[in-house]
């Protein structure tokens, strides 16, 4: 009798592997048993990190949408299907986090400027100016990968790993492109 509760709750997990392994064929059916089969426990995870309904929405979406373009690079090795999702969902939630704390820090700061600041001089505006344009000129130079590998990195605050998985590059190759971007990046802004 606890057997056949367990299996009312709980998806069967070579079930969840079968609809990985459909969707990897391109079949919309799997995915849309597969979200049937988890999305109250992906629901969950995200609600406890975002705790905005809205938010939580969102990055149980962003985890599908994830999981359908990426069957392919499953691998059943590293963690169950179930597993596997609730990373890719932590993941999402985490990033909802950061950017969030990240407006806050921005509205934090364009708040104390205005309070503090009313009226910088023209030699400071000046100076602002021209060191905007010498930072975007750098990042302009790098290619659109690196680019959107810093932005990631520095803007959205991922580790080296989180950013291969969301790119679907190896770790290896994350951090060798940061590296040489962060290297390219500082002999622009000095040639400058």
């Amino acid at each position: 009798m606890e057997a056949l509760a367990k299996d009312v709750h709980e998806p069967v997990f070579d079930d969840l592997l079968v609809l990985i392994e459909a969707m990897r064929d391109g079949k919309e059916s799997a995915l849309e048993a597969l979200y049937d089969a988890t999305v109250s426990k992906l629901f969950g995870l995200a609600s406890v990190i975002v705790r905005r309904g809205e938010d939580a929405e969102d990055v149980v979406c962003a985890t599908y949408a994830h999981a359908w373009a990426n069957a392919a690079r499953y691998d059943q090795r590293r963690s169950s299907v179930l597993g596997w999702l609730l990373m890719l969902c932590r993941s999402r939630a985490l990033d909802v986090l950061r950017q969030r704390r990240a407006q806050n820090a921005l509205l934090e700061h364009v708040a104390h400027e205005s309070v503090t600041d009313v009226s910088p001089g023209p030699d400071e505006l000046l100076g602002l100016l021209h060191h905007e344009s010498r930072v975007r000129a750098a990042l302009e130079a790098l290619s659109p990968e690196r680019r959107e590998l810093i932005a990631l990195a520095f803007l959205r605050d991922l580790t080296h790993a989180e950013i291969s998985d969301r790119t679907g590059l190896p770790l290896g190759t994350v951090k060798s492109h940061l590296r040489r971007a962060l290297l390219q990046l500082r002999e622009q802004l000095e040639a400058r």
